[in-house]
């Protein structure tokens, strides 16, 4: 299976690395020695399939509701945004996207099973970035496709937390693009709890999915800080 999802290259990392003063990153999805890399993607993409099918499972037993004050249409021309949290349940509301997709995701080597499980969704795009200059480089990228048409879901509080403390990086994908940001809530009541930093809830077949849209937010120069607190208010405050 070919993998399409756009990566930055290994040097290009490595000099933003050293232009941020940062230290060298162990194992990523793509630096991978040359001779482990085919059976480190083949075993990838067939994790990514299993998931796949566990969250289609889930999709086809469980009863998924779709509720306001937002618009519910998850079609929409917009930024969507949740907390890390919620990540293990985004693949069973978002099964296949409806829209051209771009993301950014950790670039750690473990990652790429999710990365495969995102493909298998549709996703059209996959940028590499965490923070520095690389996240930063990441984000205006998808703000550029965002800008054109496309679609992104960004958890403000990724990748290491605090959970659900607001990072800037929405905000500034929202600004470049001048696309609004339309936080969502998803509640499983059957899960799995998974002991990390931010808790994540792992849904499980026959449960009950509430997803909540929220308004779409408008962000202008003018409003940042009153655009994230809003944000956390609709998403729900720490604790």
């Amino acid at each position: 299976m070919t993998q399409s999802c756009t990566y930055t290259t290994r040097s290009q990392n490595q000099r933003h690395q050293k232009e941020a003063g940062q230290k060298a990153p162990g194992l990523r999805v793509d630096n991978i020695p040359p001779l482990l890399r085919p059976i480190y993607v083949a075993t990838a993409w067939l994790i990514g399939a299993v998931l796949y099918v566990y969250y289609a499972v889930c999709r086809v037993t469980s009863r998924i509701s779709i509720e306001g004050p937002g618009n519910r249409d998850l079609s929409q021309h917009s930024i969507f945004c949740i907390w890390h949290e919620s990540w293990w349940s985004y693949p069973v509301v978002f099964l296949r996207f409806r829209t051209a997709h771009a993301m950014i995701s950790h670039p750690a080597a473990y990652m790429k099973p999710l990365h495969c499980l995102f493909r298998l969704m549709g996703l059209k795009r996959l940028f590499l970035g965490s923070s520095g200059i690389e996240g930063k480089q990441a984000v205006n990228e998808v703000a550029k496709l965002v800008r054109s048409g496309w679609s992104t879901t960004i958890s403000p509080d990724g990748p290491k937390g605090p959970a659900r403390v607001l990072k800037k990086g929405v905000l500034h994908i929202a600004l470049q693009s001048g696309v609004p940001i339309v936080p969502i809530s998803i509640s499983p009541s059957r899960f799995i709890r998974v002991r990390s930093w931010d808790c994540k809830k792992h849904p499980t077949p026959f449960a009950r999915i509430k997803v909540v849209v929220h308004e779409a937010i408008h962000v202008n120069r003018l409003n940042p800080d009153e655009t994230a607190t809003r944000i956390v208010a609709a998403l729900g405050m720490p604790g």
